[in-house]
């Protein structure tokens, strides 16, 4: 008894996929590029409760997720041990754990304005829409992948009651579509049978997701390198190499076959979790340099 109450809270725990978590760290891109972030104990707090607000949604968009592909998920080489696709987890089950994150979503988000709520429900909204049938449109599934990342800048500009800039947004959305046709790009070359269990990767060809990386990994480091210059911090220019060769890193790993799932890659991948590392670390330094060197003395 004790061993199966385990096994269960592993896959409850599963279902919430905390490593994907990872994605609503940005959340404190606002207030780290408009120079706050660390300026006051409150205000970091705030923000790492808007975090676990936003996560515990995307948990929920999540389960939701899975539950609609159960039957997709059962025919995938990995997808297959989810709990849900192997019937671990039931539906009533499932149901339950969606319900509980909503509420551990909303109890957190009460703190913040309005406009934060309505951006979680919209998110909410989304992932629903995309789970029943965008998912199923070329194109389109990527650009709501995409979405949803600038909806968490757009959360964390609420939160912490930054001005998020257009130039950020746009950065946000082109790197997201990036990300997201690699995905599909790798899972397409990748898998046997992969339009068995994706059925838009069946309208999906090799050479249009290389040329969609060419764009977006192109307009992503234009974007962000206009973004820097706009931004006129002193110094912030010297993080554009490490932009540049994470971009490259990663339409490394799709098109060699070795990792495509974003959350997956960054976490495994040690070149790509060092550059990301140093990529956040300088931007911090630069950025915040006045109030680490008054904190210093």
């Amino acid at each position: 008894m004790i061993t199966q109450m385990k096994f269960l809270i592993k896959d409850y725990i599963y279902l919430l996929r905390p490593t994907h978590w990872v994605k609503n760290l940005l959340i404190f891109a606002p207030p780290l590029f408009g120079g706050v972030l660390f300026n006051h104990t409150d205000l970091f707090l705030k923000m790492v409760q808007a975090f676990f607000a936003f996560s515990f949604a995307s948990s929920a968009g999540y389960i939701i997720n899975d539950l609609c592909d159960r039957e997709a998920d059962s025919l995938h080489p990995q997808k297959k041990n989810r709990p849900i696709a192997s019937g671990r987890v039931n539906n009533v089950q499932a149901v339950f754990m969606i319900l509980l994150t909503l509420a551990i979503s909303i109890a957190l988000s009460l703190r913040f304005s309005n406009e934060f709520l309505l951006i979680v429900f919209l998110y909410l909204l989304l992932d629903v829409v995309y789970s029943f049938c965008l998912q199923h449109i070329l194109i389109i599934d990527a650009f709501c992948i995409a979405l949803g990342f600038v909806f968490r800048i757009e959360a964390g500009g609420l939160a912490s009651r930054i001005q998020v800039s257009t130039w950020l947004l746009i950065v946000t959305f082109l790197l997201s579509l990036l990300l997201a046709f690699g995905k599909r790009r790798f899972e397409l070359a990748s898998f046997d049978n992969s339009t068995s269990y994706r059925k838009v990767l069946a309208k999906y060809k090799i050479n249009f997701l290389d040329s969609a990386l060419g764009i977006f990994s192109t307009t992503a480091i234009v974007t962000y390198s206009i973004y820097v210059v706009e931004r006129g911090v002193e110094g912030l220019l010297i993080t554009v190499p490490f932009v540049c060769y994470g971009v490259l890193r990663y339409m490394y790993l799709v098109q060699t076959n070795s990792n495509g799932d974003p959350t997956e890659a960054l976490l495994k991948d040690k070149g790509l979790f060092i550059c990301v590392f140093l990529w956040v670390a300088l931007t911090a330094v630069i950025i915040h340099f006045e109030d680490i060197m008054r904190f210093l003395k």
